[in-house]
């Protein structure tokens, strides 16, 4: 009995002694005893969290994910040779780059391979996420079967040339000048649908692009809208762009999937975007960034402004922010 009752005090003793004789040990060495992680104000959020944490937020995280046209692809067809070098040696450096974007994944193959994009790629506005290691798709929504030809009704009077997404394949009404032209531009196959009754009530569609002048996509928005409720949701993707996509469809969303796919925080990502289907994955990330261009309620969400092309741009930005991929 003693024996246990000796054993006991030892214990005892030396889970409240040692750390005290740790700290004199440090006081008589001169060793800082501050706190090795102490909480500090955290510059995006305002709380107080870990140190490390907010150096790596300061820092810019772990991640990059940047939307490609109007961010990345300033002068299509080309991207900026500095731009895609300094990308390139930032994924060899070990940072995580993904492209989200709303153009289907062949539309966008090019542009992943200059940039060395190897994370996953969201495309379609986050209707889908697939992994370019593997192919595999992390996540795929698309619209309820019949919608688009309950719309129908609505766009084939309206001033818009519309196109169809389906099967990573590209589908019009019929072959205008617009439809050619986003054709050449993407750089995909577009194929014009013989019977539109029976094709577009089917089912599998993952988005809907409408091209019309700017003045007029609000009214034909706001006109889709009451015809097809809650089962659709629509965003501007460029002045005369307004897509129709899976209502719970956003890059933001998509934003979650690659974060918990990779196992990186969202708030050690960086996000880039410069449209409406931009916002909710600026506000997703870590540090959200927008574009100089981007339209103000855009910009509003966002924590930083990237500079304008003549005071540097993106790269730029991501020296300042991303220093240790980027110098």
């Amino acid at each position: 009995m003693r024996g246990v009752l000796l054993l006991l005090v030892v214990i005892m003793a030396f889970v409240f002694i040692a750390p005290l004789l740790r700290g004199w040990r440090l006081r008589l060495s001169g060793a800082d005893t501050e706190r090795p992680d102490p909480l500090v104000k955290d510059p995006f959020c305002g709380t107080y969290v870990l140190r490390s944490r907010a150096i790596r937020r300061e820092s810019g995280g772990e991640a990059l994910v940047c939307d490609l046209d109007g961010t990345l692809l300033l002068q299509p067809p080309d991207l900026d040779p500095d731009l895609v070098a300094g990308c390139r040696r930032a994924v060899s450096r070990g940072l995580i780059f993904c492209v989200a974007t709303g153009r289907m994944p062949p539309g966008a193959e090019r542009y992943l391979a200059e940039l060395d994009a190897s994370g996953p790629g969201i495309f379609y506005n986050g209707a889908l996420v697939r992994d370019s290691e593997d192919g595999r798709d992390l996540m795929r929504l698309t619209l309820p079967r019949g919608l688009i030809w309950r719309a129908h009704e609505i766009f084939a009077h309206a001033p818009v040339n519309p196109l169809f997404y389906r099967d990573d394949q590209l589908y019009c009404l019929d072959e205008s000048w617009a439809a050619r032209l986003y054709s050449e531009e993407q750089a995909v196959p577009l194929e014009v649908i013989d019977q539109p009754g029976n094709f577009l009530s089917m089912g599998g569609f993952v988005k809907t692009l409408f091209i019309g002048h700017p003045e007029t996509l609000p009214i034909v928005r706001d006109d889709l809208t009451r015809t097809v409720g809650e089962e659709a949701r629509f965003v501007m993707t460029r002045r005369d762009y307004l897509e129709m996509i899976p209502p719970t469809a956003s890059k933001g969303a998509a934003l979650r999937v690659v974060a918990d796919h990779l196992g990186v925080p969202l708030a050690d990502i960086v996000a880039v975007g410069d449209q409406e289907n931009d916002v909710e994955m600026i506000r997703a990330a870590g540090l959200g960034v927008a574009m100089p261009g981007a339209p103000e309620a855009v910009r509003n969400q966002a924590g930083r402004v990237a500079p304008t092309p003549d005071k540097g741009g993106l790269l730029a930005l991501f020296r300042e922010i991303l220093p240790e991929y980027f110098d």
